[in-house]
């Protein structure tokens, strides 16, 4: 099947991807090879890396969409993914609290620097941008210190796109470079409709993780709410791990995903591709719930039913 928000710029991610690892290649030696693996990692052109394109290729789409000349969205997206990784260490020492954290930190400065300069070679210190720059990125601070203490979700579920939302400085300057800054009101609120379907998905499959870790988690809150019980400040329960694979409640999450995809399809200011990229994520989380269900299924059945399902889901496992 033709993914219209990546196939078409494969050619534009090749330049954008090589002119990164040209970068960090110039990292001192014991940085450069981690910061490469990474950017493989990430690189959809050599695996289904579950990361998000959202942060880098707006500015690709909107060549098509806008006019926005080529090496100008290159450049603006290079500057956009490696800004993101940055994020990604900074969120995986956050959430994950992995053995390489000095590594995933030291690095991520290194990422910051680079962006930083790609970001002003093509923005003047006066220019909108750094007000927006700031804007995102306090945004981001305090989601990500309100999450141990507030329920995004319950209170609004696109507050939970506030975690990602450095990844709406492609968006923003790309409209700034097309001196179109009175359309970033209107696009920023689109992209932060596939940021929160993007975080849905991404805690629909981290839920077990996430209620591991203690993670904020927008499907447990979901659940927490349905069941008329505290979160996150309350103690993960029994009740709400009893519920975590209820079908009434994964039904209902799919459902807020899709009247946000509405909002977003039925807006005239939204990218054709920012479209295709949300039905595509709306899609995966059907995916994600229709798959539990038919295990379900056969879970009740059991027997040879459950054998069956349990190696669908594990292809791997042995018997």
């Amino acid at each position: 099947m033709r993914r219209e928000w990546l196939d078409p710029f494969r050619s534009d991610l090749e330049v954008v991807f090589a002119a990164a690892e040209q970068l960090v290649q110039n990292y001192p030696e014991s940085l450069s090879e981690h910061a490469l693996k990474q950017l493989h990692s990430t690189n959809p052109l050599l695996r289904d890396s579950g990361h998000s394109y959202i942060g880098y290729i707006i500015p690709l789409w909107m060549q098509i969409s806008d006019g926005l000349p080529t090496q100008t969205a290159h450049k603006l997206s290079t500057a956009c993914l490696i800004h993101m990784l940055y994020f990604l260490n900074q969120d995986e020492v956050m959430d994950d609290r992995p053995d390489d954290s000095t590594l995933k930190l030291s690095l991520g400065n290194l990422y910051y620097m680079d962006a930083l300069r790609i970001y002003s070679d093509l923005f003047s210190p006066t220019s909108l941008f750094w007000t927006y720059f700031r804007q995102y990125v306090t945004d981001w601070a305090v989601s990500v210190n309100g999450e141990k203490s507030l329920d995004y979700f319950k209170e609004n579920p696109l507050l939970i796109a506030q975690k990602a939302a450095p990844l709406q400085l492609g968006a923003a300057g790309a409209l700034l470079l097309l001196e179109q800054k009175d359309r970033i009101v209107n696009v920023s609120s689109a992209v932060n409709i596939a940021l929160m379907t993007l975080q849905m998905t991404d805690d629909f499959n981290d839920m077990d993780q996430d209620a591991a870790q203690g993670n904020y988690n927008s499907f447990l809150s979901h659940i927490s709410s349905a069941l008329q019980l505290t979160y996150p400040e309350q103690p993960l329960s029994e009740r709400i791990r009893d519920n975590m694979y209820s079908t009434p409640i994964m039904n209902s999450y799919v459902d807020i995903a899709y009247r946000h995809h509405d909002n977003l399809t039925s807006s005239n200011s939204a990218i054709p591709h920012l479209s295709s990229f949300n039905t595509h994520l709306c899609q995966t989380l059907v995916q994600a719930v229709e798959a539990i269900k038919q295990h379900k299924k056969m879970l009740h059945q059991g027997g040879f039913h459950y054998w069956i399902s349990e190696h669908a889901l594990n292809p791997q496992r042995k018997s």
